[in-house]
């Protein structure tokens, strides 16, 4: 027998002899690269959530009204649990964003043995219809932490719009139980003509200043959106009617809140409120008659400054050492200013210097760092601060880091380095 049989047949014997439990094919482990989760959910605002139900790939279960689903179409994993992170006694509103986590076991499919990998990042791990938070790695499986999409709806109506007792035109209603938003539009008509719209956070509003002829009065009122997110995925409520109020001749307003021979206090005529232009000059009114003078207002979000006889102030202006500029309709500015050919930037924090002028110091703007000299001007070109010397690229005056001006070099704080 040739050497090359002898070979051929001793590995034949050893197969024969070796125990079939010993045999074991080598299976292949393959990496996950990748994570796809479907969100089929119709949550309501005004309720609870529900349960969390889960499919994988081979089924084409939907999620039913009220519920929710998490479906995976891979056959590289399954998911194997999922449950709210967020409470499921706190009731949903419009633009809340409930969050979950999600299980996922890797599968076993003929010689392929999958595993999940160290880490995952938005990058490659897909959410459709709700957005990636974070997953880590536990037991072999991967615990996905997500976000449902933005509830939407329609805000639900205020409830019982009355006019208060005793009052001539004060209008009252009741926050809904569920479904509200805090904020409220209301409107004055008298007969079918709209006299006043206001937007308020109360249950109450004071209409009498409006109400300044003899007639028949009525008032509605709405829920509307108070933040961003109820903007973006909220309907404003119906409208609720409140009942008449009759006011007779000797009853109405004389403008300022007050019964007629009431008496104003400020320039012109008492049947003032809100704004008033008397010449050139812009005065505030107050429901009282009275009017804004010698110091900073607040009105409808913006910031006027008024001087001691209340006259509205424009330009560059000094309040307690500090610089503010107003534009021509008189709010105040914050953020930058181009003047004289100069940039200037007036503080934008919402604090006590809300709007003054920065001065002396530097300030990190979108990222990039500027430096304001005495005079409030922005910096440009070489400028030295504080024994150091910085470059400020003309035209933008953000500090220069980690580069090269001609032949001088800046380090990653952009001092110049001798």
């Amino acid at each position: 027998m040739k050497k090359e049989s002898r070979h051929v047949w001793a590995l034949l014997l050893a197969a024969a002899l070796t125990p079939a439990g010993m045999i074991t094919s080598l299976a292949a482990e393959r990496t996950i690269s990748s994570v796809t989760i479907r969100i089929d959910s119709e949550l309501e605002a005004g309720s609870t959530l529900p349960g969390i139900g889960w499919s994988n790939a081979g089924t084409s279960e939907q999620a039913s009204d009220g519920e929710i689903l998490v479906t995976n179409s891979s056959r590289k994993y399954d998911i194997t649990d999922a449950e709210w992170t967020t409470s499921t006694s706190k009731t949903m509103g419009v633009g809340d964003t409930p969050e979950m986590k999600v299980t996922l076991t890797p599968r076993d499919e003929g010689n392929d043995e999958y595993q999940f990998k160290g880490t995952y990042r938005s990058s490659n791990v897909s959410v459709r219809y709700g957005n990636f938070i974070s997953a880590s790695k536990k037991d072999g499986n991967l615990i996905v932490k997500l976000r449902v999409r933005a509830i939407e709806g329609t805000f639900a109506p205020p409830e019982d719009a009355y006019w208060k007792d005793g009052s001539r035109g004060t209008a009252r209603w009741e926050e809904p139980e569920e479904g509200g938003t805090g904020k409220y539009e209301v409107v004055l008509k008298r007969g079918s003509n709209k006299l006043h719209t206001a937007e308020t956070t109360s249950h109450s509003y004071n209409f009498y200043p409006y109400m300044t002829r003899e007639g028949t009065y009525t008032f509605r009122v709405r829920c509307i959106a108070k933040s961003g997110k109820q903007e973006d995925y909220g309907e404003s409520s119906e409208w609720v009617e409140s009942d008449e109020i009759y006011l007779a001749e000797e009853d109405v307003s004389d403008g300022s809140g007050q019964n007629n021979g009431g008496s104003g206090t400020g320039p012109g005529s008492s049947a003032k409120v809100g704004w008033q232009r008397s010449g050139n000059t812009w005065y505030y009114y107050y429901p009282d008659g009275s009017y804004q003078k010698n110091g900073w207002a607040q009105v409808a979000g913006k910031w006027y400054l008024f001087d001691n006889d209340g006259r509205m102030l424009t330009g560059w202006q000094n309040r307690n050492n500090q610089t503010y500029y107003l534009t021509e309709n008189g709010d105040m500015v914050i953020g930058w200013v181009l003047w004289n050919h100069r940039w200037y930037y007036m503080n934008p924090t919402q604090d006590a210097f809300l709007g003054c002028m920065l001065r002396d110091r530097w300030a990190t703007v979108d990222g990039k760092t500027y430096w304001f000299t005495s005079d409030g001007s922005m910096a440009e070109g070489w400028y030295q601060v504080e024994g150091n010397w910085y470059y400020f690229y003309p035209g933008s005056g953000h500090k220069a880091v980690n580069t090269w001006i001609d032949t001088f070099y800046v380090n990653e704080n952009g001092v110049w380095i001798r």
